[in-house]
């Protein structure tokens, strides 16, 4: 065996050794094939002096030490080389591992981005928003103010709101009996059921208030109405029932049942006068048929008007 690794180590075909074992038993065959050539060496050639052979020794053991150290630096080398790769490997690794986390950094970075400009979109629209609230709401203290205003006269209002009823009451039923006389009875009944809701506590305000102008309302209508009614008027001294037209408050006039006597109401004189037959018969009693609606209006009619006064 000890041959057979000399001549292997003679022939150059040394291979390097991975762990530090196979090295150590290594070199101790070396130092020992070593020194049993040096005996065999100086048992064959006993001419040669002491000296010699001691010289000889000393070389092939310092052959042995020195291909060992070279051994030694050949299996360090291999050793430092897979470390290096090693490293080289996790430092690939850590630079991946770097980059996943650059890569992520980056999309966060563009989420939060995005997120921030719909941010500022959302905050920009509620200032807007909140500028709009901020009129409305000082519009809104100015309405307040002039309504705590208005509640404090409240009491003043009330006490004048009764005799201003009063006043408006009044008025109207002087215009009432000066206006030309259609429905006259009927109209002064509104009056006369106005003043007693005046002076009833159980009314209230409001009620009353509403109440005369509603009847302001229909005095106003009957100034653009066209209306048939049947009435009972002094003709010729004798009570008879006709057929009267009010025509707004520009004409009242009348026709007996039967169609021979025809009047109007002369505003001047106060009274109903009768107009000629001849020539005002035939347009009452049509404009008293459009009125009931039983002919069309497709005609001009004349009729007796009173003229205009001039106002005073």
């Amino acid at each position: 065996m000890e041959i057979r690794q000399l001549n292997t180590i003679k022939s150059g075909q040394v291979q390097l050794l991975n762990n530090s074992s196979d090295f150590y038993n290594f070199f101790l065959y070396t130092i020992l094939l070593a020194t049993k050539c040096g005996f065999n060496f100086i048992n064959s050639r006993k001419a040669v002096g002491r000296r010699m052979n001691k010289h000889r020794v000393r070389t092939v053991v310092l052959s042995a030490v020195v291909a060992g150290s070279l051994l030694i630096g050949a299996n360090a080398g291999a050793a430092d080389l897979k470390d290096i790769l090693k490293e080289g490997v996790k430092a690939n690794k850590l630079a991946q591992q770097s980059q996943q986390r650059i890569n992520a950094n980056i999309d966060k970075t563009f989420d939060i981005v995005a997120d921030y400009t719909a941010v500022l979109k959302t905050v920009e629209g509620l200032q807007i928003y909140n500028e709009r609230l901020r009129r409305q709401i000082k519009q809104q203290e100015d309405n307040m103010a002039e309504i705590r205003k208005s509640i404090r006269g409240v009491t003043v209002v009330k006490r004048q709101i009764a005799p201003l009823m009063k006043e408006m009451v009044y008025t109207l039923e002087i215009f009432i009996n000066k206006d030309i006389p259609f429905k006259l009875e009927e109209r002064l009944a509104g009056i006369e059921r106005l003043k007693d809701m005046m002076d009833d506590p159980k009314v209230d305000d409001s009620e009353k208030f509403r109440s005369v102008f509603e009847l302001y309302q229909i005095e106003s209508d009957y100034g653009r109405a066209m209306h048939p009614y049947t009435d009972v008027v002094n003709v010729n001294g004798t009570s008879r029932e006709v057929d009267v037209l009010m025509i707004g408050r520009v004409a009242l006039l009348y026709q007996t049942r039967d169609g021979l006597i025809s009047g109007a109401w002369d505003h001047e004189a106060s009274e109903w006068k009768i107009v000629d037959a001849a020539e005002y018969r035939k347009s009452i009693n049509m404009a008293l048929r459009v009125a009931l609606k039983q002919a069309a209006a497709d005609s001009i009619l004349k009729l007796p008007l009173s003229a205009p006064e001039k106002a005073k």
